[in-house]
């Protein structure tokens, strides 16, 4: 099992946002924890389709943030969520045809999440600090 926790690097500074990734790290640790347990395929898959459905709900929720404060580099993360949705549907298909084990799928998951918050999220979080400290006009 890897070693996946919630940790303070991850928090990019809006409620909102770092409560949604917390629900992130737990469903990755899940996956982690039953690919060591062995897990039946069927309970892995349906674990799978929770996070991408989470994670389809979460990029909905995040881009309508960015949409809200007018951050400028939205369609460029947009774009990041859209290429995280097909690669995560490439690796679920690998491991539904035993193409790769369910524990490559989970650290493939925590490196994106990883990567993801501490740098493109952290910059909209920026941007929502900025837009948020301008006058109201």
């Amino acid at each position: 099992m890897i070693d996946i926790k919630w940790d303070s690097k991850f928090e990019v500074g809006h409620p909102r946002i770092d409560a949604e990734h917390r629900v992130f790290v737990d469903l990755i640790r899940a996956i982690s924890v039953e690919a060591d347990r062995n897990c039946p395929k069927e309970k892995a898959m349906r674990l799978l389709l929770e996070v991408r459905k989470y994670a389809e709900f979460h990029f909905v929720s995040e881009e309508n943030i960015m949409l809200d404060v007018g951050y400028r580099h939205y369609e460029e993360h947009r774009e990041e969520h859209a290429w995280l949705l097909r690669r995560l549907e490439h690796e679920c298909n690998l491991y539904y045809t035993d193409s790769a084990p369910l524990q490559e799928l989970a650290h493939f998951m925590f490196d994106w999440f990883a990567m993801h918050t501490t740098v493109a999220d952290r910059k909209l979080v920026d941007s929502i600090a900025a837009h948020n400290a301008a006058p109201a006009v």
